[in-house]
């Protein structure tokens, strides 16, 4: 007997170099098996053709490695979603003993080389809405993708996109560093394959992606991992409208919320994000406007944050800002907006108690909507009560809270007659 070194793995083992089925081999008198595609942690995956359909399909043979988990939890991942984003499952069988599967033959290009030339704008959003709608089909069926980028979607010659984790491992599942990029990751905080942690993995997967359509490549990318995973970790990511001054700022807005460090900082669901992206590409195209909003915010940055952030939660919405007391009476006077969110600690001439009475003196048969964000002492609040006023928390459900209100009052208001005298958004 020879040494170890020599040892060659017989037929079917993971670690053999010979193939597991003979080129033009016949499974179950159906399937003619045909080049190897790739070879995964479940089994070798053939192209092959279905002579009784007539029709080329994907041909997965589990490994006969003791241990090697049943082909039927892929199956079953890519039959519970209902999208094109997954391959379709045509059956499985046992031969000679090993269990296989058979599938829709997927083709196509990876995303990544499709990128060589920029998308045009609403090329680019129309992309983007795919692969989060992918995303979401995926989440409703409880399945976590791990990974959305040019190395882990094909594009078929229809624009059909599939995600590699559903493309019953025609497509790779994870990038050339093999594993899931993400700042919880690269610290350490969590395991890529945590459930708890899956969703927010996902959601940064996805501003990744957004980076990567916009530019030819994911933020930070570099050959070398450890460079690539610290960049996650600690560094900030390219803004997206620092990259494309074309695209709305809205989409930059939202990109950066995804691409967010701390997973409690990113958007609430993969389909809160499919509806505020569905609102951008959607204003583009509207000229419609039926929802008026007004936010009263001193602090520039924070007033121009939940601009866009309202504006992010349906095409319908007008918005405008004021920073101090007087110019949001103006405001209100000309405008009489459905929805007032005003900030609650809002100090000067008018401060934000006086606003808040001045709005319900202005609307007797039409009364808009207030909301105050933070908080007020106790002696003022039944004041605030008092004048119908709502109050929303400072804290990290902040912007879900903000999108549920303007939303809300997009499904209440009444359509309008005519525009508003000015839009400023």
């Amino acid at each position: 007997m020879g040494s170890s070194s020599s040892y060659l793995s017989p037929s079917g083992f993971r670690e053999s170099s010979a193939r597991a089925l003979a080129h033009e081999e016949v499974v179950a008198s159906t399937y003619r098996i045909g080049d190897e595609i790739a070879r995964t942690d479940h089994g070798v995956v053939y192209a092959a053709r279905d002579m009784m359909l007539d029709r080329d399909v994907a041909f997965v043979l589990a490994w006969r490695d003791p241990g090697t988990p049943s082909l039927i939890t892929e199956a079953r991942r890519c039959a519970a979603v209902q999208d094109p984003c997954a391959a379709a499952v045509h059956g499985m069988g046992v031969y000679n003993n090993v269990e296989f599967l058979v599938g829709e033959r997927v083709t196509g290009t990876l995303l990544r080389d499709t990128l060589a030339m920029p998308l045009a704008a609403d090329q680019y959003l129309a992309r983007l809405r795919t692969l989060v709608a992918a995303v979401v089909r995926a989440h409703e069926a409880g399945i976590a993708v791990g990974e959305v980028s040019g190395a882990t979607v094909v594009v078929g010659a229809d624009g059909r996109c599939v995600l590699g984790r559903l493309s019953l491992s025609q497509v790779p599942a994870v990038g050339p560093h093999g594993i899931a990029l993400a700042p919880e990751i690269a610290r350490g905080d969590v395991a890529s394959d945590d459930p708890a942690a899956a969703e927010g993995i996902d959601l940064y997967s996805l501003g990744c992606a957004a980076i990567e359509l916009a530019c030819g490549a994911p933020p930070f990318a570099d050959d070398d991992a450890e460079v690539e995973l610290r960049g996650h970790a600690t560094q900030p990511p390219p803004r997206l409208a620092d990259l494309r001054g074309d695209l709305p700022t809205e989409a930059s807005d939202l990109v950066e919320w995804l691409l967010a460090k701390q997973p409690a900082n990113r958007p609430r669901s993969a389909a809160d994000v499919l509806a505020q992206l569905d609102a951008i590409i959607d204003r583009l195209g509207s000229a419609t406007r039926s929802v008026r909003v007004l936010i009263v915010e001193d602090d520039t940055a924070r007033a121009r944050w939940l601009w866009s952030l309202c504006r992010r939660a349906h095409p319908g919405v007008i918005v405008e800002t004021a920073s101090e007391g007087t110019d949001a009476a103006h405001k209100l006077n000309r405008d009489h907006p459905d929805l007032v969110v005003i900030d609650a600690a809002l100090r000067g001439v008018m401060n934000a108690l006086e606003l808040c009475m001045y709005a319900r003196g202005l609307h007797d048969g039409a009364r808009c909507e207030i909301v105050a964000i933070g908080s007020v002492p106790p002696r003022d609040r039944a004041l605030f009560d008092g004048a119908g006023v709502g109050f929303i928390a400072d804290d990290l459900r902040l912007p879900g809270n903000v999108l549920d209100r303007v939303r809300a009052a997009a499904t209440a208001a009444p359509r309008r007659r005519t525009p508003p005298t000015t839009i400023s958004g």
